[in-house]
């Protein structure tokens, strides 16, 4: 597997550009959440249609969290009972957060004037999963494997609306104490490289506080801010292996600012051509879907995508479209190999 498609993940932009609505609509579990979206947006590179199975040890191993802390008791649960499922109870602090995933939406809220001074509160709420079935093992580990769809909200946004995130060093970033901060600004700096790149250029200046804000440092004077932003940023380059160099500048009015500059390599090019395969692929199958099932049920497209049915069809549609994109003539078997486990 190409490590330039392993090492970035896919964030939908509505969920990288308003990380302060995950706290607000998942509180205390917000950060696992969090890691739970970028998780799924590496395992979307194996698992092509919005299915995927995986262990805690999985979960854990691109997230850097620590097990024993995942499967430990829920704090809110210390003098209460956990919710209780077909007798299996989501006592833990990993199965508590799945649950939440399924049962709450994820809430986006603005506030604007409109064209005659009037104030109007906007929400917007979108699924993160849509199925999940955990299967527990017989053995005395009592291993627990999950099984999860998410919603087709979160994979039309990692197929059509995404930023490209740098999953390890998301990962290195939040192993030690500030995870939090720490990992906002691994995703705003994704999304300003993102940017940058669609339009062929690799330097911005941002301000301190516009930056500070995304990383959730709030009650501090500008100066203040910029001395915790730069434990951060040094820590990004330097722990996190985030590829970047920054240095504080003054800009107009503005005295404290940041001007980044992103190193180049040869991730953009890579990343451009998955966009482009992932985006034909899809809707292609989409319209073979709608034309001969005579259905636009997006739950049941995705449902067809992961099953056995035209196979043959998949398959013919794969190839044509990575020779497409790729350049490259690939065999029945590693087009089948690439529907069932992805790059």
């Amino acid at each position: 597997m190409n490590d330039i498609f392993t090492q970035y993940g896919r964030l939908d932009r509505a969920i990288a550009d308003n990380l302060s609505d995950i706290r607000s609509s998942f509180d205390d579990d917000a950060t696992l959440v969090l890691d739970f979206i970028i998780f799924i947006s590496r395992q979307m590179k194996t698992d092509l249609f919005g299915y995927t199975r995986f262990t805690l040890k999985d979960f854990c191993k691109v997230t850097g969290r620590r097990r024993q802390e995942l499967a430990m008791r829920h704090s809110r649960f210390s003098n209460k009972n956990a919710p209780v499922i077909e007798g299996f109870s989501f006592e833990t602090v990993f199965d508590y957060a799945l649950l939440r995933m399924m049962s709450h939406n994820l809430i986006f809220s603005s506030v604007y004037k409109d064209t005659n001074g009037d104030s109007i509160v906007h929400l917007e709420s979108i699924r993160l999963l849509s199925d999940v079935k955990i299967t527990i093992a017989k053995s005395k580990s009592h291993a627990k494997i999950y099984d999860v769809k998410i919603s087709h909200e979160l994979l039309n946004g990692f197929i059509r609306r995404y930023y490209s995130i740098d999953i390890d060093a998301y990962r290195l970033a939040g192993l030690t104490k500030g995870k939090e901060r720490r990992q906002a600004l691994v995703v705003y700096l994704s999304i300003l490289r993102h940017t940058l790149r669609s339009k062929g250029l690799c330097e911005t200046t941002v301000s301190v506080d516009a930056m500070a804000n995304r990383a959730g440092i709030y009650g501090k004077t500008t100066f203040h801010k910029k001395e915790a932003l730069q434990n951060s940023l040094n820590h990004l380059r330097e722990k996190a292996k985030f590829p970047f160099f920054y240095s504080f500048v003054e800009s107009g009015n503005t005295k404290y600012n940041v001007k980044l500059h992103f190193q180049e390599d040869n991730s953009g090019k890579h990343l451009s051509k998955e966009h482009v395969f992932f985006f034909a692929l899809i809707t292609e199958l989409k319209a073979f879907f709608e034309y001969t099932r005579k259905s636009h049920d997006i739950d049941s497209f995705q449902n067809w995508l992961n099953s056995e049915a035209n196979k043959e069809l998949k398959v013919a549609e794969l190839k044509k479209t990575y020779l497409k994109v790729f350049a490259q003539d690939i065999s029945d078997d590693q087009a089948f190999n690439i529907l069932k486990n992805g790059f």
